[in-house]
């Protein structure tokens, strides 16, 4: 039997004439060696698998194949949370084609293929056909009594509920999970279960609770050395302490993810925290800082083709010249971003973008042209179920009514962004409602109401745990 020789970490082979992954079948043809599940490979990626292809291999070369499509444009690990490349979008689709007609064929796809190729379906928004994978998976777990897969496709369902909207169902399921991990003692696989729990945290506003997630989660990833676990959770901190304002601690755990991200090569990692950086120092005030860390960012994402990226860092621009006072040029950027959210079909970019044209036409009292924008965004948000986002364009609208002394007009939106807010539990978003009501009942002179509605706001803030700040603290509420 030869004997042989593996990499250091266990995952590649030498064959005599170059490293392959470990597993990997070969065919000794005229001297030159032939790596049929390779070939598989390309034929899934390049979305021509033929039912020829299928027949002529083993199953097992199929499934292995299969794997190693998956990893080859990044797909690794039973969870993943980072967002999507462009390769990977391009891809995606047609791995999920090659998955299917495998297994139309009889060819037996393991759990973790199945995690894997749910993942690929979820993070590019197919949630039915990744909670199909994922249900499958758990299926193949369960058969097997393997308890730890078993909760990772858990965790998996968990995301798909969050990405629909159903809380109550990720949280059960993320406890679920959690209870497995804990059974068998797998911290680190626990500290996967807390991110999620962070995250859901996170999307429910619950700044708080997802702060002590987030660093309960590092802490047990440092532990573990597990680099991608603690870059994931110092970009999540970074989020929620720039969500408080507290942006020189928000800078210091995005600039340690960035360390992390460059060390693993991870240029898309790397871009996203640049942006982040720049919004950071924009907020610092220190704008030569704040471009020269978008230009940065935008020039790694076109060197990998990250065009949502680049069109997000187009809005980043914009915000700065606007600062500088180029309002020709902050117009011209913020309309090229939203092109771009256009040409890529990206329903929530072009909401928030055009929020963003919004808020920038009524800084210039043009209020006509800012509502338009508004109630453009506003049927986006509509169409995407997203109540928060209603709730900010329905008071962005009213605003632009206000100023033009549509009180009656400006109230329903208020009130109906009040609702909304409500329903979404953004506590902030409820408190502005309030707050503009009020300033709609002292002009009607209406002190009474006045003074309940704001408050009702100061309250609203504190039972939250929101500072009270601004003008309800100046004036003693």
């Amino acid at each position: 039997m030869v004997e042989r020789i593996l990499s250091q970490d266990g995952g590649s082979e030498w064959t005599g004439s170059e490293w392959v992954p470990v597993g990997t079948e070969t065919q000794h043809v005229s001297g030159a060696n032939v790596y049929t599940q390779q070939k598989i490979v390309d034929s899934v990626i390049m979305g021509n698998l033929t039912s020829q292809t299928i027949v002529q291999n083993s199953p097992e070369d199929m499934a292995k194949a299969m794997v190693l499509a998956l990893e080859q444009i990044g797909f690794v690990g039973n969870i993943q949370t980072s967002n999507p490349s462009n390769q990977q979008m391009s891809n995606v689709k047609n791995l999920l084609k090659a998955g299917d007609e495998l297994t139309s064929r009889g060819v037996k796809i393991q759990g973790s293929t199945d995690l894997k190729l749910g993942n690929a379906a979820r993070l590019t928004g197919r949630y039915q056909a990744a909670m199909d994978y994922y249900l499958r998976a758990l299926d193949t777990f369960r058969a097997e009594a393997n308890r730890s897969g078993e909760a990772d496709a858990m965790i998996n369902i968990g995301y798909v509920a969050l990405n629909q909207g159903d809380a109550p169902k990720a949280y059960s399921v993320f406890r679920d999970a959690q209870a497995m991990k804990l059974e068998l003692g797998d911290k680190n696989g626990e500290a996967d279960v807390i991110l999620a729990m962070a995250n859901l945290a996170l999307i429910g506003n619950e700044y708080d609770q997802a702060q002590h997630l987030f660093s309960q989660a590092l802490e047990i990833k440092e532990t573990h050395s597990d680099e991608n676990g603690v870059a994931v959770a110092l970009i999540g901190l970074g989020n929620i302490l720039e969500s408080k304002k507290d942006y020189q601690a928000a800078q210091l755990h995005y600039r340690q993810g960035l360390i992390i991200k460059r060390k693993q090569k991870d240029l898309e990692g790397e871009a996203i925290i640049l942006a982040n950086l720049s919004t950071v120092a924009e907020h610092l005030g220190n704008t030569s800082d704040a471009q020269r860390l978008t230009n940065e960012s935008v020039a790694i994402k076109r060197q990998i083709g990250d065009r949502r990226g680049e069109a997000f860092s187009h809005i980043q621009l914009a915000s700065q010249a606007k600062q500088r006072g180029d309002l020709v040029e902050a117009e011209r950027l913020y309309k090229m971003a939203l092109k771009m959210k256009k040409k890529l079909s990206d329903l929530r970019g072009q909401s928030d973008t055009l929020n963003l044209l919004g808020v920038f036409f009524e800084e210039q009292d043009q209020f006509v042209e800012a509502e338009r924008y508004f109630n453009e965004s506003l049927t986006i948000m509509k169409q995407l179920g997203d109540r928060q986002g209603e709730a900010i364009a329905q008071f962005n609208i009213g605003n632009t009514l206000l100023y033009r002394n549509q009180l009656e007009k400006a109230g329903e939106r208020f009130e109906l962004s009040l609702r909304l807010a409500k329903t979404a539990n953004d506590h902030e978003g409820h408190t502005d409602a309030l707050i503009q009501l009020a300033a709609i009942a002292e002009q009607q002179q209406n002190m009474q109401r006045r003074q309940s509605l704001l408050t009702e706001a100061a309250v609203v803030l504190r039972q939250n745990n929101l500072p009270v700040t601004g003008w309800l603290q100046e004036n003693g509420y």
